[in-house]
């Protein structure tokens, strides 16, 4: 590989743009769904907002249940048809969602818009930076998801004006072909590995010049991987951690009702969580790579550990939520880029399929965190005791990040532990 040419301009970053252009398609579909549901609701009176609720939860398993198989899928079908596919079946998703009279015809639209982002998302991303880039993982992917994040406000100011001008079901429509359309830009763009452009990686290691393929790339598989320790420490830390971050997420603005605040007031406050979150990420992601993972996991609980104090222990002011929020959105750094760099523990050679299972482990701390912080507030009749409880989760946490979170000897050998035997 060292006689392999390398251009003045690296095809890396020409990857790295459309992983930018995905995340930022990605965003507006993410952040614009939750405004469809007015108009489904008034248009199919006969569906209760109970049933209707289980749309994004569905979204959620079947993401998990998709994300547990990324790794061979990736293997079969490479990068670019992946990418290629998550747009074709997220189309599907919004036609069938386009369509629907029924409430069992959106749970089938469900099935598609949940499996499908996986393939055009953070984990992708982060699993293409791992094969183009040697170095500065997190950076890079935190930069790619900042910028895409903008599609975000994009997405609501178009999805807002698509529902007030043509429906619902055409702005389905829409989206559906939007998602083709950029998807398959992106194929037309990524390559799979330096290899496809007979060049090397950008700041490659020693160990990255020596191999000739990904398989032949230093570190764990995915099954040697999961014979340690620090597999499961992760793994359970982003499941917790998960939990304690969307309980928050998902009802800081009810909590913020509660307390007799209008819904402009604070309507306004939460937008500062999009805000920190895009800010964090420029940031956090050169600092991740800077500290390590282990550091910035410490610094992340204990910046929850303070919206946990302020929202069990006090009345929070209008500042003082002003604070809360920007704090939530710093914190929400973890599920944007962490795991890229936990993946990197065990080495870059399966570092899609240990990413598309940290992946999943979000997806199920989020489900658990939303459902229990209901179950918590039906039998306190608060949401304060909820955060009380959450500095116990924070504390599982700080154990496990600080028994577990290491770089695992033989992540830089090619074969992993099996190298160390012989």
């Amino acid at each position: 590989m060292e006689s392999q040419k390398k251009p003045a301009f690296h095809y890396a970053w020409i990857v790295f743009g459309a992983t930018v252009l995905m995340n930022f398609f990605y965003s507006i579909i993410y952040s614009s769904f939750s405004l469809y549901g007015p108009k489904i609701l008034e248009s199919n009176p006969e569906i209760t907002r109970t049933a209707y609720s289980l749309i994004p939860t569905l979204h959620s398993a079947f993401c998990t249940v998709f994300l547990l198989t990324y790794g061979k899928i990736v293997q079969k079908l490479k990068f670019r048809f992946v990418a290629l596919i998550g747009g074709i079946g997220l189309a599907v998703g919004y036609f069938i969602y386009s369509t629907a009279n029924s409430i069992g015809m959106f749970y089938v639209g469900a099935l598609f818009v949940g499996m499908f982002p996986a393939f055009c998302s953070s984990t992708t991303t982060g699993a293409l930076i791992n094969r183009w880039f040697g170095k500065l993982n997190t950076t890079l992917l935190s930069i790619s998801m900042a910028i895409g994040g903008f599609g975000g406000s994009v997405g609501a100011v178009l999805v807002g004006n698509w529902l007030g001008s043509i429906g619902y079901k055409a702005s389905f429509r829409n989206m559906a072909i939007v998602a083709v359309v950029v998807q398959v830009i992106v194929f037309l763009l990524i390559r799979n590995d330096p290899s496809e452009k007979n060049t090397v990686m950008l700041w490659p290691s020693e160990a990255d010049k020596k191999a000739t393929n990904p398989e032949e790339r230093p570190g764990f598989t995915l099954k040697q991987a999961m014979k340690t320790y620090t597999f499961w420490a992760i793994v359970i830390f982003f499941v917790l951690y998960s939990a304690a971050f969307y309980a928050a997420y998902a009802n800081v603005s009810l909590y913020m009702a509660d307390l007799g605040w209008e819904p402009k007031v604070y309507g306004t406050i939460f937008g500062v969580v999009s805000i920190a979150n895009v800010i964090a990420m420029f940031l956090g992601g050169y600092a991740t790579d800077k500290m390590g993972p282990r550091l910035t996991i410490f610094v992340l609980c204990a910046l929850y550990a303070v919206i946990c104090v302020i929202l069990g222990f006090t009345t929070p002011s209008v500042p003082m939520m002003y604070f809360v929020c920007a704090l939530i959105g710093v914190c929400w750094l973890f599920a944007k880029c962490l795991h890229t760099p936990l993946a990197l523990c065990f080495g870059n050679r399966d570092s899609a399929s240990i990413i598309a299972i940290l992946t999943a482990a979000i997806t199920v701390g989020a489900m658990l965190g939303i459902s229990g912080a209901n179950v918590v507030y039906d039998m306190t009749g608060s949401y304060a005791g909820l955060f009380k409880i959450l500095l116990g989760v924070l504390v599982v946490c700080i154990v496990l990040a600080f028994t577990g979170i290491r770089k695992v000897p033989g992540w830089d050998k090619v074969g992993g532990p099996d190298a160390e035997k012989k």
